[in-house]
């Protein structure tokens, strides 16, 4: 090293995204450590000026512990710009909800026989063991059910839950008002209501904060959710225990539980708005094709979420007078695929082909147009029509490409939006096992699905969410020996 030896280093930490957090002070010759200040403070201070450092410091200080405590490390860079809007109502609602919950649960002691003398602890208890045991059986049912749709209906689902708990708290509400064996049933009920709400509710939350993580930080990101929601049900039982000790009128707390629900509501629906998913189901699958069929732009996440349908959404297609025209949707199995559901309509099978010479992404195969991995069963009556789609192959789910399956969505889209190209059939017949295709000629590339417009507005091609267990089907023959 020329020149003197330099007893000083300034050593700068940063954090994993890179954000400078302290500056150090490191003297070699006496190993001394010190924080640096920033430069406006160098000067020397007055005790006007020191107090005033002092407090800003602390505040700064008391401001990064809430930080770390609360947000994920890194925040805002390592999570999505939706993350705050998001956490922001979930907190809200959770902090109406333990109220709504407080008057809900003194409902409940009531209705358990808390201030009654004619109750007795066994009727207590054999009503907390039936409502336990429904509680888990609902569990088990509603997973069972409705355990595959959630991940893809994640914003659906997660609203759905505080409805079902929602409902709860009204039926616990009124069932000391109830006879002994419907104060019973109202009871069990909310239970299973509760039950569906947890599973909902967690299945949900799972998906959103998979969604939410950016720097493989999924696990922090659901222990910082768990400290939101601990300090915001603090505050929420501090105030609600002084709302139940003051109102306690049936009126009074009819309407202000009826408030607390509709405000809780109201926020969880605005957490849900808020977020900004990137993978495509089925719903922000069809907004984004109609919308690319129409104008020939493709929606980013952003103009997509705020086009879609929390609640009420069903795969159809509408006419200019709102009244639906076509269905679409994946076939359930062979013999659902081979089946038509209108009256006195046949099932037509068609397969889309088109001339592409620059998306990498085609069905082409060495300049010869190659079959896609999927079958359009249409089936017309009059103005109705249901386009079912059937993949193909023997692949498994989790081998199957999602690229194939959201191309599939995309040509059903657009034969629900066009019905006249069902008519457009050529010439050429593909004869698959029992099956009579006819080949659908989709004009040139730009009816094409443009993958890299796609990722470039944001989308994520490479994960759909469509629906990953649609039956796959591959035809053989049997053969069959004389006995």
């Amino acid at each position: 090293m020329e020149g003197a030896e330099k007893k000083e280093i300034l050593i700068e930490e940063r954090d994993g995204t890179g954000r400078i957090t302290y500056r150090w002070l490191h003297n070699t010759k006496s190993q001394k450590i010190t924080q640096v200040r920033p430069s406006h403070q160098n000067s020397i201070p007055t005790l006007t000026t020191a107090l005033t450092t002092s407090t800003i410091a602390g505040l700064a200080n008391m401001r990064q512990i809430l930080y770390d405590a609360f947000l994920p490390i890194g925040y805002p860079e390592s999570v999505t710009p939706d993350y705050i809007g998001y956490q922001t109502f979930d907190s809200l609602q959770a902090f109406f909800s333990t109220i709504t919950g407080l008057l809900a649960n003194r409902a409940i002691l009531q209705g358990l026989g808390v201030g009654d003398a004619s109750s007795s602890a066994t009727y207590a208890l054999l009503l907390t063991i039936l409502k336990d045991g429904i509680s888990r059986v609902a569990t088990i049912v509603f997973a069972y059910r409705f355990g595959l749709v959630i991940e893809p209906e994640c914003k659906r689902y997660r609203y759905l839950a505080d409805i079902f708990n929602d409902s709860a708290f009204f039926l616990d509400l009124f069932s000391p008002y109830f006879d002994p064996w419907a104060k019973v049933l109202a009871l069990v009920l909310a239970e299973a209501l509760r039950a569906m709400c947890g599973v909902a509710a967690g299945a949900s939350k799972a998906a959103l904060s998979k969604h939410f993580a950016r720097r493989n930080n999924l696990s922090e990101l659901n222990a910082k959710e768990a400290s939101q929601e601990t300090a915001v049900g603090l505050v929420g039982l501090l105030v609600g225990s002084i709302v139940v000790r003051y109102v306690e009128s049936r009126e009074a707390v009819f309407a202000l539980m009826v408030a607390l629900v509709f405000v809780h509501l109201g926020m969880n629906y605005l957490g849900v708005r808020c977020v900004q998913l990137n993978v495509l189901n089925q719903q922000r699958a069809t907004i984004l094709f109609k919308h690319y069929l129409q104008t020939k732009r493709v929606l980013s996440p952003a103009q997509v979420a705020a086009r879609e349908s929390i609640v009420f959404w069903t795969p159809v297609v509408k006419d200019h007078r709102g009244e639906v025209i076509t269905k679409i949707g994946f076939a359930k199995s062979y013999a659902h695929a081979m089946t038509a559901d209108l009256k006195s309509a046949r099932v037509r099978f068609v397969m889309p082909m088109y001339k592409d010479d620059h998306n990498q992404q085609s069905t082409e195969k060495g300049g010869q147009k190659a079959h896609p991995d999927f079958i359009l069963c249409l089936c017309e009556r009059g103005d109705m029509a249901t386009v079912r789609i059937l993949l193909l192959g023997d692949r498994s789910p989790m081998e199957a490409n999602d690229i194939n399956t959201l191309m599939a969505w995309y040509y059903a889209t657009m034969l629900a939006h066009d019905r006249t190209l069902g008519s457009k059939a050529g010439n050429k017949k593909l004869v698959l096992g029992a099956i009579s295709v006819d080949e659908i000629d989709m004009g040139e590339s730009t009816n094409v699905l443009d993958f890299k417009a796609l990722e470039e507005a944001g989308w994520d091609v490479n994960e759909v969410n469509l629906n990953a267990f649609a039956p796959r089907i591959s035809i053989g023959f049997e053969d069959k020996k004389e006995l």
